[in-house]
C-alpha cells in the first residue's frame, strides 16, 4: 500500500510541475522588466509616508494558463491596482498590479506576495524619524512623491516651496538642518536644524528657486540621511506694456514737447525700446511728404530707452523724457513706443492755422528798402502779400498797403520743402529820399487766414 501511495503521489507532483514555471514575476519601470528576487525590500519608508511598487505578472510558457489567485498577506503590505481575476492568458501574455506600504509605526515589517506558481517576501523598515511633507497647490503630500519642482520662473523673480517636518513617532526627535545645493536653489530663512520636536509636532522651513540662467535648473536638499529632488525652469520674463505720456502735449506747429514711456507693471528684466515720430500731412498738402522739423531734440525721428528690472519707467539716458518738435505742417503726429513686441501710440492732431512770423526786419538802403521775414506755413498755401510803410508821425504813406501775389513762388518753394518754414525777401526800389520811411508791417495770408506782423521800425 505504501507503494502505491508514493507511486501516486509521484505522479501528482509530475503533473502539477508545468504550472510552477508558466508565470514570472516582474518589477515595471517603464517600458522595462526585471525578474524579482526571492525576496524584495520596498526600502525605508519615512512615518506616515508610503511606497507604491508596479509589479507585472507574464505568462512565460508557451501554452495558455489560467491565473486564479493574487494575494498579498503582512502588516502594512495591501494590494493597489489589481487585475480581475481568474484570467486567462496567452503566451507571454501579462497582468500589471502594484503593492503600497503604509506604517505609521517605526519598525521593521514584512508580508508574502502569493499567486499561481509565485511567492516572494516583501519588507520594509520604518525608521525613527521626521516626516517630510511638502505643501503644493493641490495639497499636502509626501516630500519623496516626486522632485520639487518650482516650475518656469522668469529672471530675477522668485518662486518658493514650503517644507514641513512632522513628528509622527511616538518619541521626541530632533530636526536636522536641511542642506540645499545646485544653482539657484537656497534655504528661505532660517534653518529648523537643532529644533526639538514632540509626537505630533512640526517644524517648517521654505526653499527658494531665483534661476540665475534661462533653461532647466536641478538641485536637492538633503535632509538628514535623505536627499530630494529639486526642479525648475529660468525663463526670460517678458517687458511690461509701454503707455507713452506727452509731458505736456503740443497743441500746434512749432511746438515743443516731450514723450515719456510709463510701464503697465514693474519691469521684471531688463530691455531697451525705442520711440518713434511718424507724420500724415492734413490733405490737400501738395509735396507735403516729409517734415524735417518733426524730430527728437537728439536728432532724428526716433529716441532709444532702456529698462531695468524694478523700473516702472523708461529712460532716456540720465532722464525719462525726451524733447521733440511738431513741426511747421498741418497733419497727425504720431508717436510709438515700442517695447519687447509690444507698442503703444498717441497722436497729435496739428490744425491748419495762419502763418506763423517768428522774425521780421527792414533794411533801409539809399534807393531801396528792404523787408526780411521768416517764418512757418502749416498749410503751404501762402500767396496774398500785403506791406504798408509808414512815415516818422505813423501815417500810411503813399496809398497804403502795396499789394503783391506770392501764391506761384509759395507753391514752387513747397514743392520740395521738408516742412512749412519759408523765408521771404522783398525788395522796393523808392524813388527819393528813403529816411522818410521810418517803419512798415507785413501781411501773409494763406488758407486758413492771414498773419499780420507788428510795426517794425527801420
Amino acid at each position: 500500500m505504501t507503494g502505491l501511495l508514493q507511486r501516486m503521489l509521484l505522479l501528482a507532483l509530475a503533473l502539477a510541475a508545468p504550472a510552477w514555471c508558466q508565470f514570472g514575476l516582474y518589477l515595471v519601470n517603464g517600458s522595462l522588466e526585471q525578474p524579482v528576487p526571492r525576496t524584495y525590500d520596498f526600502g525605508s519608508v519615512e512615518p506616515g509616508s508610503s511606497a507604491t511598487v508596479p509589479f507585472r505578472i507574464r505568462n512565460v510558457s508557451t501554452a495558455t494558463a489560467t491565473l486564479d489567485f493574487l494575494t498579498v498577506g503582512g502588516s502594512g503590505f495591501s494590494l493597489g491596482s489589481q487585475p480581475p481575476l481568474p484570467q486567462s492568458l496567452a503566451p507571454q501574455g501579462a497582468v500589471d498590479f502594484t503593492v503600497v506600504f503604509q506604517s505609521a509605526g517605526t519598525g521593521s515589517y514584512s508580508a508574502s506576495l502569493d499567486s499561481s506558481s509565485i511567492s516572494v517576501l516583501l519588507t520594509a523598515n520604518v525608521p525613527v524619524e521626521l516626516t517630510c511633507l511638502l505643501s503644493t497647490d493641490e495639497g499636502v503630500q509626501p516630500l519623496a512623491a516626486a522632485p520639487v519642482d518650482f516650475g518656469a520662473v522668469s529672471l530675477g523673480a522668485t518662486a518658493t516651496r514650503h517644507v514641513t517636518m512632522l513628528n509622527q513617532t511616538s518619541v521626541a526627535l530632533t530636526a536636522p538642518g536641511p542642506l540645499v545645493t545646485g544653482p539657484g536653489f537656497a534655504l528661505s530663512g532660517p534653518s529648523p536644524g537643532g529644533t526639538p520636536v514632540a509626537p505630533t509636532g512640526s517644524v517648517a522651513f521654505d526653499i527658494q528657486f531665483n534661476p540665475t540662467a534661462a533653461g532647466a535648473a536641478t538641485g536637492a536638499v538633503s535632509i538628514g540621511a535623505r536627499t530630494y529632488a529639486l526642479t525648475g525652469t529660468g525663463v526670460v520674463a517678458p517687458l511690461p506694456n509701454p503707455r507713452i505720456s506727452l509731458v505736456p502735449p503740443p497743441p500746434g506747429s512749432a511746438q515743443q514737447g516731450a514723450v515719456a514711456v510709463n510701464l503697465d507693471a514693474p519691469s521684471l528684466t531688463a530691455g531697451s525700446g525705442t520711440v518713434t515720430l511718424t507724420f500724415l500731412p492734413a490733405p490737400p498738402l501738395p509735396g507735403a511728404t516729409v517734415d524735417a522739423g518733426i524730430a527728437f531734440a537728439s536728432g532724428g525721428q526716433s529716441a532709444t530707452f532702456t529698462v531695468s528690472p524694478g523700473d516702472t519707467q523708461g529712460h532716456f539716458g540720465a532722464g525719462v523724457t525726451a524733447p521733440f518738435q511738431t513741426g511747421t505742417t498741418a497733419g497727425a503726429v504720431t508717436l510709438t513706443a515700442q517695447l519687447g513686441g509690444n507698442t503703444d501710440e498717441q497722436s497729435i492732431i496739428v490744425l491748419p492755422a495762419p502763418v506763423g512770423v517768428t522774425a521780421v526786419q527792414g533794411v533801409r538802403s539809399p534807393g531801396t528798402i528792404e523787408v526780411d521775414l521768416t517764418g512757418f506755413d502749416n498749410t503751404r498755401t501762402a500767396g496774398p502779400l500785403a506791406f504798408t510803410f509808414f512815415d516818422a508821425a505813423g501815417k500810411a504813406m503813399g496809398t497804403g498797403a502795396i499789394l503783391a501775389d506770392g501764391t506761384a513762388s509759395f507753391a514752387a518753394y513747397f514743392q520740395n520743402a521738408a516742412g512749412g518754414a519759408f523765408a521771404l525777401q522783398a525788395v522796393f526800389p523808392v524813388v527819393g529820399d528813403t529816411t522818410q520811411i521810418a517803419a512798415f508791417e507785413a501781411a501773409v495770408t494763406n488758407s486758413a487766414g492771414a498773419a499780420t506782423t507788428a510795426r517794425v521800425n527801420f
